[in-house]
């Protein structure tokens, strides 16, 4: 497969329609990149872990066959976010080691106005938000990515959900560690922040809101369909290992 390299975040933008999972990732100008046959990929860096991932969209045949063509180029080690099947396709000697497989989303708007919003509140307690989220979070206090926290605090002073804001690139807002105790989910407090929080970045002038769920996380997903968040991509990520070919 012949390559194009591309130079630049705007070349990228370009080759991928602007896409918002694309331009999520595009946080500098200096970006190297590379189309192939309806497929691009670049090197950018992860919404939720900050570290630079090799990314790609096209159908999965026609990424592996670009990924292959780009092995003797790419680190050691390198992290990628491929689409879901990618890397069944790749040659017998390279595998993604911890793959992971999860899905970006966005909104294009302002959300359905959810019961709750109005309990939803900027900067909770960071020790009460640590105390609710996983060490696995996407986001924890303290994270410099996280440009604010928000919250619900029930009467009694007990924080019950949180979401983190952690958008970086222009007109591109993004949720981080939305998340809801146990002992209060099913009462619509995950529908209410995230809705709340993403409203939120819409009256700031992002023009798109993303976020990342995992695919086995069904509820995260039910809850997001009925907030109108887009499927975007089904991605596997992991680290590129490659073994000697004999």
């Amino acid at each position: 497969m012949a390559l194009t390299p591309l130079g630049s975040a705007a070349e990228v933008l370009v080759a991928t329609g602007h896409e918002p999972f694309a331009r999520g990732s595009l946080r500098r100008t200096d970006v190297r990149g590379w189309l192939g046959e309806s497929a691009v990929a670049w090197v950018g860096t992860d919404a939720e872990e900050r570290v630079p991932y090799l990314s790609a969209l096209g159908p999965p045949d026609r990424v592996a066959a670009l990924l292959a063509e780009l092995l003797p180029e790419l680190s050691p080690r390198q992290r990628l976010s491929v689409p879901r099947g990618t890397a069944a396709l790749l040659p017998a000697w390279v595998q993604l080691e911890g793959p992971v497989d999860w899905d970006v989303r966005w909104l294009s708007g302002p959300p359905p106005r959810q019961p709750g919003e109005q309990l939803v509140a900027p900067d909770p307690d960071e020790v009460a938000v640590k105390g609710l989220l996983d060490a696995g979070a996407s986001a924890l206090p303290g994270d410099p990515a996280v440009r604010r926290w928000w919250g619900i605090t029930d009467a009694d002073g007990a924080l019950r959900a949180c979401a983190a804001d952690t958008s970086a690139a222009t007109g591109v807002g993004h949720l981080s560690s939305v998340a809801v105790a146990v002992e209060s989910r099913g009462r619509g407090l995950g529908k209410a922040i995230t809705a709340a929080a993403a409203r939120a970045l819409f009256e700031q002038g992002c023009d798109v809101v993303t976020l990342g769920s995992y695919q086995a996380n069904v509820a995260a997903t039910a809850l997001y369909d009925a907030l109108g968040f887009a499927a975007g991509h089904a991605f596997t990520s992991g680290r590129l290992l490659q073994r000697s070919r004999w």
